[in-house]
């Protein structure tokens, strides 16, 4: 139920924050595809997309990356639910060594058939794995706010093929390096230009 909740509240958020594809200015239909890329990266936020990460895939359903929500929520579902699990095994543990070592503990002896240095080895053991995936759902956590916020400032970033190097041939003057400053001293040498649009 939870789960379904923070779906739906996300969606709204999402839907609240959309905008429309076109617009009609002064008789003419403007749409996405005829507006400039500096001024979508100017309407596109990445402190926006943060700020909605903090729902988890807030963030990259404000981007459009809407295949990454599903990783997410598994991710850190499966640290939350094992994390759980770990923590549930661990309390039942220390409950076994409280009942072994404490005479007037009302506690059970949930594993009798486990020597006390045995009972203390699996209390450890889990404890040790609930805070490692405790960790580890922090970390999805803040990895998933990173992503949202690195998507929205790289969304208009231009990776098309118009991207140019100029690799040629060319005759260098190194006056500054020859003992006699006036006198020219030509060298080959190899220029290396990249022109980006």
């Amino acid at each position: 139920m939870r789960v379904i909740l923070i779906l739906f509240f996300s969606l709204c958020t999402h839907l609240v924050s959309a905008q429309a594809d076109s617009v009609a200015v002064e008789g003419k239909i403007v749409t996405e595809e005829n507006i400039p890329d500096s001024l979508l990266a100017a309407q596109h936020s990445p402190k926006k997309a943060a700020l909605l990460s903090l729902i988890p895939g807030g963030g990259q359903i404000y981007n459009k990356k809407y295949w990454k929500v599903p990783f997410i929520y598994a991710i850190g579902g499966a640290a939350v639910y094992f994390s759980a699990s770990n923590y549930k095994n661990y309390q039942l543990f220390r409950e076994t060594l409280i009942s072994r070592v404490d005479s007037n503990s009302d506690a059970p002896d949930n594993h009798p058939q486990l020597t006390q240095s045995g009972v203390q080895a699996e209390m450890e053991k889990h404890q040790k794995n609930f805070e490692l995936l405790l960790i580890g759902a922090v970390l999805v956590y803040a990895i998933q706010i990173v992503d949202a916020t690195v998507d929205a400032h790289l969304m208009y970033f231009d990776v098309s093929d118009d991207l140019s190097l100029q690799v040629r041939p060319e005759i260098l003057n190194l006056n500054n390096l020859a003992y006699n400053p006036h006198q020219f001293k030509p060298t080959l040498g190899l220029s290396i230009k990249l022109h980006i649009r």
